[in-house]
């Protein structure tokens, strides 16, 4: 399991990920099979997926966070996300938001005592990280009113600092939600008195891409981040850049490439909705093939994390290991989907199986690579610390501390040593009534020998 395992060759990833891989440079190809897969997970909202470790079923959830300094050339993830989601997501969003906006229109010019038709149902997939909890637990609720399910939210930012900035208010702040975000089944909740707000209990689901300088980062991923477990859901992909290089150059798609991405596109809005707008029912992945490839890889990890006494490296690897299954099982879809129809049977293709094998590795290894390069040694100063301080202290009796013979002075020092708030006066006093001192002078005792 300690072999370097590489990403397969160009070719031979899933469809839209080959094209959009093979046309970009060496330096990038690993950031742009990353940000298709969370664009494309979001796309795939009706998988289902049975992950070794896990009691319940898993949906294709990932949280890409690209990591790069000022002008290293990180809008080839706007572009991947435009590519993906402009014809698809944002164009059925854009009906729907339209709908929205025209209610509130009526709504202004409404005359008084008017009475207005129900607010209109609508069902956003695309929302921005400066979204309020109200409003995206509303989102997530309309799922549930409209198709009696969930769906997957798809978050975009191109600069994380606005996902900070809006965090400062509190009704923004989306770090507990991206965590219970990272599971299918987890649920959030908000419930006001209030008629003008929104009360519901939801599950709320996001694939998420944010592209970030590295302070940016160390402001969002703080002390309670880090040891929140934010920061072991994200896949952090890290563009290294060498001094005086030249900017990295991405070739024009074909035709005939913007055709095959636009057919499996057109597929994947065909795999969630129905012609007419209701959902497709869930399709689970077969994945149990892969699942002694995921034992050995926790497993060996787990041996190391041991024999090294890094509670790192034994905490990151566990949803290293999730968020590289999902990504695996993403490519298997896609890889099944290609060869038409809908997936419902036993993956026997030996060469998918080989494929989908090999990017788990690659990836279980990239992603746990990059959260101990980024956050191991933080995290094992944090919990050592929290270790020490949270360590009792030692059982000593203060009495038994003073010599045969001793003054206030002595208790005094020896009070204030100890951390200890009850005057001297108070402990020469109850030691007086139970007779084990008695008094030299006003300032100094002697112990009573029992």
């Amino acid at each position: 399991m300690n072999k370097v395992v590489s990403l397969i060759k160009d070719h031979e990833l899933p469809p839209i990920m080959r094209e959009i891989v093979g046309n970009a440079p060496k330096s990038r190809k690993i950031a742009c099979f990353v940000a298709s897969a969370a664009a494309l997970s979001a796309m795939s909202s009706r998988v289902r997926l049975k992950y070794y470790y896990d009691t319940r079923q898993s949906a294709l959830l990932v949280q890409v966070l690209i990591e790069g300094a000022q002008s290293s050339g990180k809008s080839f993830a706007a572009d991947i996300e435009s590519l993906i989601m402009d014809g698809t997501l944002k164009a059925r969003d854009k009906a729907m938001r339209r709908l929205e906006q025209e209610y509130r229109d009526k709504r202004k010019r409404r005359k008084a005592n008017e009475k207005l038709e129900e607010e209109p149902e609508t069902t956003i997939r695309v929302v921005p990280p400066t979204i309020s909890k109200t409003v995206l637990t509303k989102r997530a609720d309309m799922y549930e009113r409209v198709y009696g399910d969930t769906l997957t939210f798809w978050m975009f930012a191109e600069e994380l600092a606005q996902v900070t900035d809006a965090g400062k208010n509190g009704y923004s702040n989306l770090r507990t939600i991206m965590r219970t975000a990272y599971d299918l089944g987890s649920q959030f909740g908000i419930d006001f008195a209030s008629d003008n707000s929104y009360s519901a209990i939801v599950d709320i689901n996001i694939c998420s891409m944010f592209c970030a300088t590295p302070s940016a980062i160390d402001d969002y991923f703080d002390k309670k981040a880090i040891e929140g477990g934010n920061i072991t859901r994200t896949i952090l992909c890290r563009l290294d850049e060498t001094l005086g290089e030249d900017g990295a150059i991405f070739k024009p798609y074909t035709p005939e490439q913007r055709a095959r991405i636009d057919a499996m596109l057109g597929k994947l809005m065909n795999e969630t909705y129905n012609q007419d707008g209701s959902l497709q029912p869930t399709v689970t992945i077969d994945t149990k093939w892969l699942d002694k490839t995921v034992c050995q890889w926790v497993r060996a990890k787990a041996k190391e994390a041991s024999l090294s006494g890094n509670r790192a490296l034994d905490v990151f690897r566990k949803r290293s290991s999730v968020s590289a299954f999902r990504i695996a099982a993403l490519c298997q879809y896609l890889y099944e989907l290609e060869k038409g129809g809908r997936i419902n049977t036993t993956c026997t293709d030996a060469t998918i199986q080989k494929r989908v094998r090999q990017i788990y590795l690659f990836m279980a290894e990239y992603i746990l690579d990059g959260m101990m390069d980024r956050w191991g040694k933080r995290f094992e100063e944090l919990n050592t610390k929290r270790d020490q301080e949270n360590k009792p202290g030692p059982k000593t009796i203060l009495f038994d501390q003073l010599s045969e013979t001793f003054n206030r002075a002595q208790l005094r020092s020896l009070i204030e040593q100890q951390g200890k708030t009850t005057p001297d006066k108070v402990f020469i006093s109850q030691w007086k009534k139970m007779r084990v001192i008695e008094m030299i002078d006003n300032d100094t005792f002697k112990k009573v020998q029992k």
